[in-house]
C-alpha cells in the first residue's frame, strides 16, 4: 500500500474523531446533548414538542405507533420527574418521591399504572395492545405531565 495513501487514511480517521468530539460537546452545531430533565432544569417547549409528536403518533392510527407514543409519553414523563425530585435511581424510584408532588392521589396512581404498561410493552412480547388501554394510558402521562406543571 502506498505510504502516502495510508497517511491519508489515518488523518482522516483522526479528523473525524476530533470532529465527531466537537459536535459532541457543542462546539459545533450546539452539540448533540440530551435533554435529562437535571434536577430543577425543566424545559417547557422541549415538554410541549415532544408531547406534540406523541399526539401525531396517536392519530397515525396504527398499533406500531401506539407503542412508540407510550414509550415516549414514559421518557417524556421520566424527564419531568427528573427536573422535580432529581435522576437518582430507576424512574420507579423517582416516582415514589414524586408522590408528595401530586396534590390529587388518583393521578399518581393512574401514573404508576401507565408506567405498568409500559413495562408491559417493554418486557412481554405477547402484550396486546389495544386502542383503549392505550388512549387511557396517554391521558394518565398527559394528566400527570399537567400536575407536575410540564405541560
Amino acid at each position: 500500500m502506498d505510504q502516502n495513501f495510508l497517511y491519508l487514511i489515518i488523518v482522516a480517521g483522526v479528523s473525524g474523531i476530533v470532529f465527531a468530539m466537537l459536535i459532541r460537546s457543542g462546539w459545533i452545531f450546539g452539540g448533540g446533548r440530551v435533554k435529562t430533565g437535571a434536577k430543577g432544569n425543566l424545559d417547557r417547549d422541549f415538554v410541549a414538542g415532544k408531547w406534540q409528536e406523541i399526539q401525531q403518533l396517536m392519530e397515525q392510527g396504527k398499533p406500531s405507533a401506539y407503542k412508540v407514543a407510550v414509550m415516549d409519553a414514559d421518557k417524556l414523563v421520566d424527564y419531568v420527574l427528573k427536573a422535580k425530585v432529581g435522576s437518582d435511581g430507576s424512574m420507579a424510584d423517582r416516582l415514589k418521591r414524586a408522590q408528595k408532588i401530586f396534590s390529587n392521589y388518583s393521578d399518581y396512581q393512574n401514573l404508576w399504572s401507565a408506567h405498568k404498561t409500559r413495562n408491559l410493552i417493554a418486557h412481554e412480547a405477547t402484550h396486546e395492545l389495544l386502542f383503549p388501554e392505550v388512549k387511557r394510558t396517554i391521558s394518565y402521562f398527559e394528566k400527570a405531565l399537567k400536575s407536575l406543571g410540564a405541560l
